[in-house]
């Protein structure tokens, strides 16, 4: 069984990180210049190692609306979309990749359905309009 889960940071604006946590310690996360909509295109350059992941991993946040935003958006998609595991987890926790991994595997069954984004600030694109 694969146990790779697919690891998906976006708290910063453009700039977004996309790889994979591996069981054997392996961590081949890489930093991706540019806006987050680029990581859908990189995530499917390797469709298979997609489907056969074992679970994403979001950071839900705190962070930029739209960048955090459009992680999380990618991420629950790919979950329900490939029938994936799902956790989210806070900036503070991606410090240690293999720690984070091994949070991962161990608590892979309770994963969310559904993972909230967490923003660093109100959004304000809803500004009252002036007369």
């Amino acid at each position: 069984m694969n146990n790779e889960w697919v690891f998906i940071d976006t708290h910063i604006p453009r700039q977004s990180r996309l790889g994979w946590l591996s069981d054997a310690g392996r961590l081949n996360v890489r930093t991706h210049p540019g806006r987050p909509p680029l990581l859908l295109k990189q995530l499917f350059k390797d469709r298979t190692r997609l489907e056969s992941a074992h679970g994403i991993c979001v950071v839900a946040g705190p962070g930029s609306f739209s960048s955090i935003r459009i992680g999380v958006l990618y991420a629950n998609l790919l979950a329900r979309l490939f029938h994936k595991p799902l956790r989210g987890v806070r900036v503070e926790e991606v410090s240690d990749l293999r720690t984070l991994y091994k949070q991962c595997i161990e608590d892979g069954q309770a994963s969310a359905a559904y993972v909230a984004p967490i923003y660093d600030a109100e959004p304000n694109i809803t500004l009252p309009k002036s007369v």
